[in-house]
């Protein structure tokens, strides 16, 4: 669940007074589940409190790029829950967090059958594994919960100051972004609480790049802002404000540069940039609401999600970002925002 349903909820109720929100999304097609080629499960968040979310699958064989969508319905006969936030892959599961629903689930990889759940949760963000155990960020909980990943039993929490949101591992440390303006700092292998870092309120983002340095990127209302440290540092290295939104960041393949959305367009900057002004257009998707995205450095292969007016169905958009000739646009479910790569 993205912030601004909290505040377009009631208009999305009006809207979604006069349109069907279950058909499409509960009924699966009749096709397939592809196991070969590239896989990119496709995660729709749903409008919240209709418990519309939808799990898609992207395949892409032989140069050709398919959706089968409701892989999860099709599979479990049942429909995924309200708002579906993100996923991971860990040994042979796919786990993935329902937020309204209060849930993380997981799936085989290749059936896409829910092998195990959790539904004990507040409001489930983000997923990592660190040191064998499933962490996962919350929006109210003020806790981090760790779970055990044969049965998803809760083992611990970890009581963080509110809203706890992107993790990634920084060199033998995890990195835990709050959106209150902190970046927490734990040991990878204990979990145990290092220090924090001070950056702007709204830290949302997090990336680490080829020379070790953590990138923070965050948003509140109409503004964004972007800080990078250095291993160990406790003070930013960089630091610079925006004046609209931004969205994920990420590394490139050799984690030189990085990528960043605003604006509904992909940007990218060097792993030496002090200002926004460092900032270049990658390139302009031409859509509606860039919602989310995901890169893949294997191959890559940029990942859109299209939105439009966050009521319909969307679109997702695989850009290859050395052949974006052969770029493939393809509908989806309710408020696409992310993306998993598969094996």
């Amino acid at each position: 669940m993205k912030l601004r349903f909290n505040l377009i909820a009631c208009l999305l109720l009006l809207a979604l007074a006069f349109q069907s929100c279950t058909d499409d999304n509960i009924v699966p097609d009749k096709k397939e589940i592809p196991n070969t080629g590239e896989r990119v499960a496709v995660l729709c968040e749903g409008n919240f409190m209709w418990a519309n979310a939808r799990l898609d699958l992207m395949q892409t064989d032989s140069g050709k790029t398919q959706m089968v969508s409701s892989v999860y319905e099709k599979a479990n006969n049942k429909p995924i829950g309200d708002v579906l936030q993100s996923g991971l892959v860990a040994g042979n599961n796919l786990f993935l967090s329902i937020n309204n629903s209060g849930k993380v689930l997981g799936l085989d990889l290749k059936s896409f059958k829910q092998k195990k759940m959790n539904a004990k949760l507040k409001s489930p963000r983000c997923l990592m594994m660190v040191g064998g155990d499933l962490w996962v960020s919350d929006l109210y909980a003020n806790r981090i919960s760790v779970l055990d990943t044969v049965d998803l039993r809760l083992k611990r929490e970890i009581v963080v100051p509110g809203w706890t949101e992107q993790m990634v591992r920084w060199g033998d440390e995890v990195a835990v972004a709050c959106y209150s303006g902190k970046v927490l700092v734990y040991d990878y292998l204990t979990g145990g609480y290092k220090r924090s870092l001070d950056v702007d309120s709204g830290s949302l983002y997090l990336a680490v790049d080829g020379m070790n340095q953590l990138w923070v990127g965050g948003s509140v209302g109409s503004k964004g802002g972007v800080a990078a440290f250095g291993a160990s540092a406790s003070a930013p290295k960089a630091r610079w404000t925006t004046n609209a939104p931004i969205g994920n960041i990420y590394p490139s393949a050799d984690g030189n540069s990085l990528y960043i959305s605003s604006q509904n367009k992909i940007f990218t900057f060097p792993n030496t940039a002090k200002s926004g002004a460092d900032l270049t257009i990658l390139f302009d998707p031409a859509i509606k609401q860039l919602y989310g995205y995901n890169f893949n450095p294997k191959n890559q292969v940029f990942y859109l999600a299209d939105a439009k007016d966050f009521v319909s169905n969307g679109e997702v958009i695989r850009y290859p970002l050395q052949f974006p000739n052969q770029k493939a646009t393809l509908s989806t479910g309710v408020n696409p925002s992310g993306f998993v790569f598969l094996p």
